[in-house]
């Protein structure tokens, strides 16, 4: 899989896939695909919840890869619509709002912590049957080690096997593989764009179309 697929053939064909399942009046199980296995990192960030989330025990053992950038702190996605109305070209999607929030923690030492609760993107998809309503949501965490070149940030050693990624739509749930989120582990390294506006704006483009979409447009988190 390349990183970061192609997010319009990925939701049409999920809502295609859901739709056929409500027009039959059947539910039928969907089977999921394993994810790929990788190393938990660690992370010192706490999590926005009063649940504790366990931590690998060999933590100490991995040397520390001090990073020194604007990237560094931790970031809420505060509007995600202009990244997913590029991302979804090729789809006849009308995107509502968004809910719940996804931060991104860039730490000193060079680890990655996404947190997402009950992030969702609303949509509407045009299709035969009609206009389908529907939810792209994370919900969970990933881990990854990150550097930074330039103005590119790369992921490497992703974690994502706490992250839920899903498609909803007529009630029923899809879910997708969340190793796309932060490329694909087996490609190594993936490299994302990034531009800090200021000291609290931070601009993040995944490698989608060659970077060819608009930035997830993240603030400084206190």
């Amino acid at each position: 899989m390349k990183p970061f697929f192609s997010l319009s053939v990925l939701l049409l064909s999920a809502v295609l896939m859901l739709t056929a399942c409500a027009g039959s009046g059947e539910i039928r199980a969907i089977p999921l695909t394993p994810l790929p296995s990788a190393t938990p990192l660690p992370t010192s960030t706490p999590l926005p919840t009063a649940t504790p989330v366990p931590m690998p025990t060999e933590a100490a053992t991995l040397p520390a890869e001090r990073v020194e950038s604007c990237l560094v702190g931790r970031w809420i996605v505060s509007d995600a619509s202009p990244y997913f109305q590029t991302a979804f070209q090729g789809t006849d999607i009308v995107l509502g709002g968004t809910s719940g929030n996804a931060w991104y923690n860039f730490g000193e030492a060079g680890i990655f912590l996404l947190e997402a609760i009950q992030f969702a993107q609303s949509a509407a998809v045009k299709t035969d049957v009609g206009e389908v309503p529907v939810d792209v949501v994370m919900d969970g965490i990933a881990l990854a080690r990150y550097r930074v070149e330039g103005d590119k940030v790369f992921f490497r050693e992703q974690s994502v096997t706490s992250l839920v990624f899903q498609v909803e739509a007529f009630g029923e749930t899809l879910d997708l593989d969340p190793a796309g989120l932060l490329g694909d582990a087996a490609a190594g390294e993936t490299a994302f764009l990034f531009e800090c506006v200021g000291a609290d704006r931070l601009l993040l483009t995944p490698p989608l179309d060659n970077y060819g979409v608009f930035p997830l447009v993240l603030e400084r988190y206190p």
